[in-house]
């Protein structure tokens, strides 16, 4: 079943990748380029379930994830650069329901994002 997701990176190159796979999946997708723009698009309308990139101008992902749980029942997906297991462990205390390497390979996004969808 086709899901709503909102894709958050502030590289536009990483949001036309990932828009054009997950329309290939059949999703609807939305994009920010920052947290502040997510938080924004959160309070006119809802998603599915958010990938968020941790690096971005501003407010940072980790930073925004409590507030994007707060704003939303969506599950949040974040992305990130490090491999860093105490990363990965706050992010998950924080409320992420998934957190994983980039660049991101198709099977494993595809694979978590069904996984934070319930399908």
């Amino acid at each position: 079943m086709p899901a709503k997701i909102l894709i958050v990176d502030d590289e536009a190159v990483v949001r036309e990748i990932l828009s054009r796979q997950l329309a290939a999946w059949g999703h609807a997708v939305r994009i920010a380029a920052s947290a502040e723009e997510a938080l924004a698009l959160l309070e006119r309308e809802s998603v599915d379930a958010v990938l968020l990139d941790n690096v971005l101008t501003g407010m940072t992902g980790l930073q925004a994830l409590a507030e994007l749980r707060r704003r939303s029942p969506a599950p949040v997906l974040l992305m990130t650069g490090h491999s860093d297991p105490e990363f990965a462990k706050d992010a998950r205390l924080l409320g992420a329901a998934d957190v994983f390497g980039k660049p991101l390979d198709a099977e494993t996004l595809r694979l978590a994002l069904d996984k934070a969808l319930g399908l």
